[in-house]
């Protein structure tokens, strides 16, 4: 279990930590019956949330905002030396908790397009796993309509409720078989991206090709104004 603590990655608080980390932490809110919202952010997330103050508000209500991306997962390190041997990617994070699902006995609910679709995936993989038609009966809600309606819906619908919420956006396609993932090398060394911009260009073009170069500018600039904050003390 890894947590390294909470890095300010372009205003918002993004947490250093791994899967198990993170599966602690849902067990623990299941057991004491408080809410917990986690949400595995790309760097298009925060870029956006730069210029947008529903955006920003909406991420301050989660409780870890962890990194989904390898160019967030790097950020941290090339920040605040905070670095971490993997990033707590979307889809992945969704069959653990589903798995620790299954072995605890806890129900999930899914709300996305693909909801119906994945359902029968998840049925299939975990044969044992409860899967609740009404999040109100569930212990932990996954959420699938993409950035940023889905961190914005997630925050306004579960905070401060009895309920674990994850938007984990492509993992509804990925899993349920909608769309193919990356090969494994390119997801390990931060080029998903290419892949699923030559998949997707007329959706995704202005996601990896502005926000993208826009991230790692704003990173550069951050670690300019830390390196001047660190001069004058």
């Amino acid at each position: 279990m890894l947590f390294k603590g909470k890095y300010e990655i372009l205003g918002t608080k993004v947490a250093a930590c791994d899967y198990d980390f993170l599966l602690t932490k849902i067990n623990e809110s299941i057991k004491s019956k408080k809410g917990l919202l986690i949400f595995p952010t790309a760097s298009h997330s925060l870029v956006y949330s730069v210029f947008s103050k529903e955006e920003k508000e909406a991420l301050k209500r989660f409780d870890y905002v962890v990194p989904d991306s390898q160019w967030v997962r790097l950020s941290l390190g090339f920040l605040y030396g905070a670095w971490l041997p993997d990033r707590v990617y979307g889809p992945e994070l969704t069959l653990r908790v589903c798995r620790l699902s299954q072995n605890k006995g806890y129900k999930i609910y899914l709300w996305g397009d693909e909801a119906k679709t994945l359902s029968k995936k998840l049925k299939k993989k975990f044969p044992k796993i409860k899967i609740s038609r009404d999040y109100g009966q569930a212990q932990i809600a996954f959420v699938g309509l993409g950035s940023p309606r889905q961190e914005i819906f997630t925050s306004k619908t579960f905070y401060n409720k009895d309920i674990v919420a994850i938007p984990v956006g492509a993992a509804f396609d990925f899993i349920s078989g909608k769309k193919p993932q990356a090969p494994y090398w390119m997801q390990k060394t931060g080029f998903e991206w290419f892949f699923r911009l030559i998949r997707e260009p007329g959706r995704l073009w202005k996601r990896y090709l502005i926000y993208a170069p826009l991230f790692v500018f704003l990173v550069l600039y951050q670690k300019l104004l830390l390196g001047l904050k660190s001069g004058l003390r």
